[in-house]
């Protein structure tokens, strides 16, 4: 008989040792829904004993990690105070990276009332965030909901980082380049205010305190009654610290940040890109000069692969949009005002066009229509019937390009001042207004994947007549918003006035009998991507 002994202990897995975790991590993660992994743990731990060893923790009132793995995680004041909450409109959530605010209606309540904090004080006092926006801010995206007494601007539109804390006087952190990154503002008596980026002290500035702390809530993505665009990856506040409790502070901030995948949005690249294909535009009946070829100040195609190009000019016509054959070869048929049913009020430009894939209509944007002129409408053509659909919406005078958005479900319109800003349907603003370079005018939204171009990236063109025109990619990706990432310059293109992608080429209207180009002749220029 052959005998044998199976060791069952020896063959069993080993169990995890479980650490000795700090008691706030405990406390913490037993709050926490759905619960955190060990490595999260791990994380978490590891900069709340950071923070204890540093005599940091004690003095804060709110600690907020929004770059979480969960949206209700992300509001959780690791502190055990007042938990933060969405205070208005709906901003959107990325894992491990934030909370988006739009810059319309979106805002995150910190719950932090100055007034009513324990450990910040009105002669000793911090507020600090991480921010991902690294690009400019019109208004100061972290601070009171009303009153200017407490805010906190990374970058502001002079690329200086600003602070105000318990007073009316700023102190400036100098000259930047990047809003990315922690930056704090520290109050450490009645007259002494540092600014400080990423744990170093950038400024110092004789202040006096206000009579009393604010009594309006700290809100990151609207301060002052103005709202902001922006990522928020964190939001700490309370008692003031030393200088090197902030390079503590900011240090195991940024360990967690990189533990947990947050890094500086991707630097924009540049590239510039000659045409292999120009094609020369008919007359059509209404040319800048004959020979020259039609306007073209947009350009788009159907979903039966037929072109329509917005035939916009200074002074105003009948003629608003012409549409030709898929292969450009000839016109199929010219839209005027009679055409569309459309009263003389209406003789104007058609600045911009798109096509709602969806839907399969053809929406435009008509300026300098009415009696009174400076004005703009949005418009719904629909190919089918060869009608507008609907009756055309006011919008605003500055309103350009525009192109849809099928993910969002809404048009990004380009508008005069050099800003971007989504719209839905009905004409109504659904997020703030974005940066974009000067002398911008056009949109389109990729559709399908090409070299470098992503489903959902979002080009916009732009330049001056005269000189090459550039065309803008921006892309959301884990930031929740549009952000710049490249540069195409594009030499030819001396008056650029939409922009497309046909297959695996970039296709831009150029207007150059319109705008004294060289050559004057309109033209539809071709690009490799």
């Amino acid at each position: 008989m052959l005998g044998f002994a199976l060791n069952i202990a020896g063959i069993r897995p080993r169990r995890r040792a479980t650490p000795s975790w700090r008691g706030p991590t405990r406390d913490l993660v037993a709050r926490m829904d759905p619960p955190p992994s060990f490595e999260r743990t791990a994380q978490i731990d590891r900069l709340i004993g950071a923070l204890i060893d540093a005599d940091i923790w004690s003095r804060l009132d709110t600690l907020l990690l929004l770059a979480a793995h969960g949206p209700k995680v992300a509001l959780l004041n690791w502190t055990g105070r007042r938990d933060a909450a969405i205070g208005g409109g709906a901003p959107v959530f990325v894992a491990d990276r934030g909370y988006w605010c739009d810059g319309l209606d979106d805002w995150i309540d910190t719950a932090l009332v100055p007034v009513s904090a324990t450990q910040f004080q009105r002669n000793a006092a911090m507020i600090g965030a991480w921010v991902r926006k690294d690009a400019r801010n019109p208004a100061a995206p972290i601070g009171t909901i009303t009153g200017g007494s407490l805010l906190i601007n990374p970058r502001n539109t002079g690329n200086a980082s600003t602070g105000r804390l318990n007073g009316s006087t700023l102190v400036g952190g100098g000259t930047v380049d990047s809003g990315y990154g922690f930056t704090a503002v520290d109050r450490s008596s009645s007259s002494r205010l540092r600014q400080i980026i990423n744990g170093r002290v950038a400024g110092t500035t004789n202040s006096a305190s206000s009579t009393a702390p604010a009594s309006a809530t700290v809100g990151m993505g609207l301060t002052n009654d103005i709202y902001a665009e922006g990522q928020f990856c964190a939001f700490v506040a309370g008692g003031t610290l030393s200088d090197a409790q902030h390079q503590t502070l900011a240090g195991a901030l940024a360990t967690y940040m990189r533990d947990v995948g947050v890094a500086p949005l991707p630097a924009v690249t540049s590239r510039t890109l000659a045409p292999v294909q120009a094609t020369a535009l008919p007359d059509g009946s209404a040319p800048i000069a004959v020979g020259s070829g039609m306007a073209v100040s947009g350009v788009t195609r159907d979903l039966a692969g037929r072109w329509y190009l917005g035939n916009g000019r200074a002074a105003r016509t009948t003629l608003l949009f012409t549409r030709m054959k898929p292969d450009l070869s000839a016109i199929d048929e010219e839209f005027d005002l009679t055409r569309l049913g459309l009263s003389a009020d209406f003789a104007g430009s058609v600045q911009g066009m798109t096509c709602d894939r969806t839907t399969g209509r053809i929406w435009f944007l008509l300026k300098q229509a009415g009696s009174g002129g400076d004005k703009t409408y949005l418009a719904s053509f629909d190919p089918a019937a060869g009608a507008l659909s609907g009756t055309p919406i006011q919008v605003l005078p500055g309103d350009n390009g525009i192109a849809y958005d099928a993910r969002r479900d809404g048009f990004w319109i380009v508008r005069d001042q050099n800003e971007l800003v989504l719209y839905d349907r009905q004409g109504r603003p659904r997020t703030g207004a974005i940066e974009l370079p000067a002398n911008s005018d056009h949109g389109f939204v990729v559709e399908s994947a090409q070299g470098d171009h992503a489903v959902g990236d979002l080009l916009i063109s732009f330049g001056t007549n005269g000189a090459n025109g550039s065309v803008l990619r921006l892309r959301s990706g884990d930031y929740g918003g549009p952000n710049q990432i490249g540069i195409d310059v594009l030499t030819g293109a001396d008056s650029i006035e939409g922009v497309q992608i046909l297959g695996d080429s970039l296709l831009v209207a150029n207007d150059g009998a319109t705008n004294s180009g060289n050559p004057a002749r309109n033209r539809l220029l071709s690009y490799p991507l």
